[in-house]
């Protein structure tokens, strides 16, 4: 009950969706100008929130998990930094472990998902682990639940989806001894496992589905009591005493088991493809052994033998000590392939998956795909000294495997290194035993490795890059004043080692990487770098350490084992026996699993959010046609976009989502690229293009002109700048747009906000206030001024981008200077029922006369464009890139988009904005669009004062006095825009000085002029001859003083997204 208030207290405060499910929450005090609030901090999937109500005031604010970069933890106190450098302090009096080890695993949550799908940053929970967690009755925090399964999985080597229910004290009786030792049995839905309390004395894993009988025994008030036999199929006997909750712990087993299903092979697409998989290579192609290396290997078996009998054998061995010797001093290459796949855990989701491997196999082979393209290429560069991949056997082994994988995991596709890898794994392992460990290191061991990025690999050399200040501090100094710590590090990652050691050698780093992950990478990276320490800080160049590092690795030789004599080093520098003991002596003990998940986490923070800022300041460095903004006020842009894209209250569910593991993608067409995005030539700005929902609210936060709220001048102007008429605009249209209205350029500003008042942006409440306040007769001739001499050779009007039913691209025209045969754009305005969806689609009135259409559409973008159009004024002026231009010849075919044209005149205008173009070009505006235009300046100013309404009046009285002005009758002005030799002479600020007030000339005449009387023959109506030309309105603005203020000062961009980043840390409603 108390959850359910406190869930309703976080909805209500911080105004959150449903969707945002509350994690946990605790009592504390936030520390602020040295005054303590006490309150509520609130941990929800994707907010880290405060709520404090003291003296009559609230205090409250909410931060996305993703833009923490820095996270502290001294006795009770939680120390959270965000990107845009806000610090937080809380006090948190109980439960301050627990609630710093939630906030560390949340912002891990969150970063991972930046990750892994930066289109949709939001963690959802009905689509994660997390929902399997949650239907437990436990009332531990299902994320909490989460953090623990994960430890879990992680030490275990569990798959991706198993759920820890639990854990009980116990003893476990070790047959090799002959004594108990004292740890916890964990419990999951697959897999009833053992830790001792001291750290690897003995750990144990037995698949529930092994388990033939679980039986209570009871020997006495003895360490024997409270015992528990459990018996695998096997034949194996474990036994469990001293168990805290044994009837509990029996009952959970038995329902357990009760619900295990053994996975079968279903029966699967035959597909017309001859092949058959491929043994271990090794077995064709031996390796070159001595006869002293065959006693060693010989020597070597014997040893594991004896701790087979010992300790057991395969998935269910006594994992001791005793293990981890024998893998430090190498594998057997007869067991190397089942010890690597039980310590990978590779093993696990081979059973759960039978026959998985087949199928991807066979569908690959009928795709073509960019990333198939990338395995071919690498396929010969593959291990090309080892006889194996120089025969066609090792060659499609390899490519099998890698494509499978490829389509596996789409995410990661193929990444380079991969092929070298999973080549070491072929000569060891089965083809398919190949796949699932190439699976594992992706997915478990190195996550985030093999993407675009190599994400993975660079918070990695973050890690190492702090272990080398931490146990080599003088070392680390050297190096980072040589700025190689980085470049060092990255190809010893990716191919853990196998690119830089002799093979030979590498082969035991892998044998210890199996068993202890990435710690056994860490360690020998130090132990390495340990060794060189004296030399490399007598190097005074980046290039001379890098050789004296190089020259070392690949003297590294194994005097025990040799693949091939080509990969016997010609120079010695150290045995890999040595490099692996004395490593795993100097740093096992200081180095833990534990410890190099805290510092991910850190690096993972610090390298994704250094990502953004790069490549912000790539994009200002490369930002040349910017004259409104500094740099600094573009990276503060760039940052609101980031932040306002990934704003979590706008849900995108998608189907892959954080927590699951990678599932096979079934692609309907063979031809299907899984990574053309990725593959695609890609523009750093691409990610900051904006769609209307995000620019609406930029438009509200940060322009000076949000006070108008008669009319949404937020959709005009979007509508205005997205020229491809796609639904979003990119960095420099914004920035363009913005620059206009924050600037201190009043003529430009002016001319602007008169476009926007022009017929083809008028919206859906603009249309219908006109119809209201004139007849139908009168309104269908104002629309049919906007349309060609012939009715039916009108095109819709470009979509609202608020109608739903856009199809994104449908409007995207073809830019090249010929013809073009496509077919008219379809209506997008009507659904499957031919009605009306979209708010810029408006249906006329009908017309009661003959030869005349009923009903006239989309007076929202349409205009009269006449007989000729030249199409080379326009292109060269203008450089628009979405004028459809068709086949031409002495008039447009009934495919001309004139809809698009006169949008299309209106954005050259906008485009040459700060230059002197002549306001000839722009069409005179009648008495019913003004109104419109004189309440948004109005609104702007926020004043009507009395200067300012005899303006009105007098452009009142001009509009009347120029109603007898002669309509042209060639081609509209929307498309006569020309660039002509203005004499005119700008002031300080670009702003160019007015000539007094004339009549406009011929080659400005209105496109509202009156139609021609055959046209109308029969009606009585006439149109109302009001106009003023764009240099009347500017003219008279300007002679009003707060008009010339408002629209001369400059608005700073900087200081309003400081207010607006503050509103949304306070979760303050906007206003519009």
């Amino acid at each position: 009950e108390g959850a359910d208030v406190k869930l309703a207290e976080f909805r209500q405060h911080f105004q959150m969706p449903n969707e945002e499910s509350l994690v946990n929450y605790y009592s504390c005090n936030y520390v602020k100008n040295k005054i303590p609030r006490q309150g509520y901090l609130y941990l929800s999937l994707n907010h880290l929130c405060f709520y404090s109500y003291m003296l009559g005031k609230a205090t409250k604010f909410a931060i996305r998990f993703s833009e923490i970069v820095e996270i502290k933890k001294s006795h009770h106190w939680i120390y959270v930094r965000t990107a845009n450098d806000m610090q937080y302090r809380f006090a948190v009096i109980f439960n301050a472990e627990e609630a710093y080890r939630l906030i560390e695993h949340l912002n891990k949550l969150a970063m991972k998902q930046l990750i892994q799908d930066p289109d949709s940053p939001v963690i959802d929970q009905k689509k994660t682990s997390f929902q399997k967690a949650s239907k437990s009755n436990s009332k531990t925090p299902v994320v909490l639940r989460e953090l623990k399964s994960e430890e879990y999985r992680m030490f275990f080597r569990l798959p991706l989806d198993e759920i820890l229910d639990g854990r009980v004290k116990a003893n476990l009786w070790t047959p090799h001894n002959k004594r108990y030792y004292a740890g916890n049995i964990f419990l999951s839905n697959n897999f009833l496992c053992f830790r001792s309390d001291t750290r690897n004395l003995v750990n144990l894993v037995i698949p529930l589905k092994h388990i033939h009988s679980a039986e209570k025994k009871d020997d006495g008030p003895n360490r024997s009591e409270n015992q528990i036999i459990i018996t695998t199929s096997q034949n194996a006997t474990f036994q469990f005493a001293q168990i805290s909750d044994r009837d509990f712990l029996s009952q959970k087993i038995s329902d357990f088991l009760a619900q295990i299903k053994t996975p079968k092979t279903t029966e699967r697409q035959k597909y017309d493809i001859s092949w058959s998989k491929q043994v271990a290579l090794m077995n064709t192609f031996k390796a070159e052994l001595t006869e002293e290396m065959i006693k060693t290997q010989e020597a070597k078996l014997k040893r594991w033998n004896n701790h087979f009998h010992d300790f057991g054998r395969g998935v269910s061995m006594y994992r001791t000590t005793d293990i981890i010797n024998l893998i430090v001093d190498g594998i057997p290459d007869s067991v190397r392939q089942e010890i690597w796949m039980i310590f990978s855990g590779a093993i696990h989701e081979k059973e759960a998956h039978p026959g998985l491997y087949e199928d991807l196999v066979e569908k690959s082979a009928s795709m073509s795909t960019a990333a198939h393209e990338e395995i071919e290429r690498d396929l010969h560069r593959s291990f090309p000294e080892h006889p194996a991949f120089q025969h066609l056997d090792g060659i499609n082994a390899l490519r099998r495997v890698l494509q499978a994988y490829a389509l596996r995991n789409p995410q990661v596709g193929y990444c380079q290194a991969m092929n070298i890898v999973s080549s070491v794994f072929l000569i060891f392992c089965d083809e398919e035993n190949a796949f699932w460990l190439l699976a594992s290191v992706c997915e478990n061991l190195l996550p985030d490795y093999y993407n675009d990025k190599v994400v993975g690999a660079q918070i990695d050399q973050g890690v190492l890059n702090e272990l080398i200040s931490e146990h080599l501090p003088n070392l680390h100094s050297h190096l980072e004043d040589l700025g190689m710590i980085k470049h060092i590090s990255l190809s010893w990652f990716l191919t853990i080692f196998l690119s830089v050691i002799p093979c030979d050698s590498t082969l035991h780093i892998i044998d210890c990487f199996f068993y202890d992950g990435a710690k056994a990478i860490f360690m020998i990276a130090l132990k390495i770098l340990e060794w060189n320490e004296e030399k490399l800080l007598k190097c005074r160049e980046d290039g001379e350490a890098m050789q004296l590092l190089t020259v070392f690795l690949n003297g590294i030789y194994n005097e025990d084992y040799q693949i091939s004599k080509k990969c016997v080093p010609k120079t010695r520098s150290q045995t890999i026996h040595t490099l692996i003991h004395e490593a795993y002596a100097r740093f096992t003990q200081s180095i833990s699993m534990q410890r190099i998940e805290e510092l991910r986490n850190k690096h993972r923070r610090l390298t994704v959010h250094q990502f953004d800022a790069d490549n912000e300041n790539s994009i200002v460095r490369n930002f040349k046609e910017n004259v409104y903004f500094s740099h600094e006020e573009l990276r503060a842009l760039l940052a609101i976009i980031r932040e306002e894209k990934l704003n979590a209250k706008k849900y995108q569910h998608k189907s892959n989502h954080m927590g699951e593991s990678p599932t096979l993608v079934s692609p309907t067409h063979p031809e299907v690229d899984f990574k053309a995005q990725l593959r695609e030539p890609f523009n750093k700005v691409d990610n900051y293009k904006l769609d209307f929902d995000t620019f609406r609210v930029l438009f509200y936060e940060l322009s000076p002109w949000k006070k108008c709220r008669s009319i949404d001048l937020a959709e005009k102007l979007f509508r205005l700048t997205d020229k491809r008429g796609i639904g979003t605009i990119g960095f420099y249209q914004f920035t363009k747009t913005l620059g206009i209205l924050c600037s201190d350029k009043n003529i430009e500003k002016l001319k602007l906000l008169y476009i926007l008042h022009l017929p083809p942006l008028l919206l859906k409440p603009e249309v219908e206030k006109i119809g209201k306040e004139k007849d139908s007769t009168e309104v269908g001739i104002e629309a049919e001024d906007f349309f060609s001499d012939e009715p039916s050779e009108s095109i819709e009007a470009l979509p609202s981008p608020t109608d739903h039913n856009f199809i994104e691209g449908s409007h995207l025209m073809n830019i090249e200077g010929t013809a073009n045969t496509t077919p008219a754009t379809p209506n997008l305005s009507l659904n499957s029922q031919n009605l009306r969806t979209s708010t810029f689609y408006v249906d006329l009135p009908e017309l009661n006369t003959q030869n005349r259409f009923e009903s006239i559409d989309t007076f929202s973008d349409i205009s009269d464009l006449g007989k000729q159009f030249n199409v080379e004024t326009i292109s060269n002026i203008s450089q628009i890139s979405d004028v459809n231009i068709m086949k031409f010849e002495s008039h447009f075919s009934t495919t001309s988009s004139t809809d698009t044209k006169s949008l299309s005149s209106l954005r050259v205008l906008m485009d040459h904005a700060d230059s002197n173009l002549s306001r000839c070009s722009i069409p005179n505006m009648k008495r019913s669009h003004f109104k419109g235009l004189w309440t948004s300046l109005t609104e702007i100013v926020g004043s009507n004062d009395v200067e300012l309404k005899r303006a009105h009046e007098n452009l009142l009285e001009l509009g009347e006095s120029c109603a007898g002005m002669s309509p042209e009758e060639s081609i509209d002005s929307f498309t006569q825009i020309a660039l002509p030799n203005s004499s005119d002479e700008a002031d300080s600020n670009g702003n160019t000085t007015l000539s007094p007030i004339e009549p406009a000339s011929s080659n400005a005449s209105s496109c509202f002029a009156a139609l021609d009387q055959s046209k109308i023959s029969g009606q009585s109506a006439q149109e109302d001859k009001w106009q003023i030309t764009i240099n009347h309105f500017i003219a008279t603005a300007l002679s009003v003083a707060s008009v010339a203020e408002s629209f001369s000062t400059r608005t700073s961009v900087r200081d309003s997204i400081e207010l607006m980043q503050k509103n949304r840390r306070k979760c303050v409603l906007p206003t519009y």
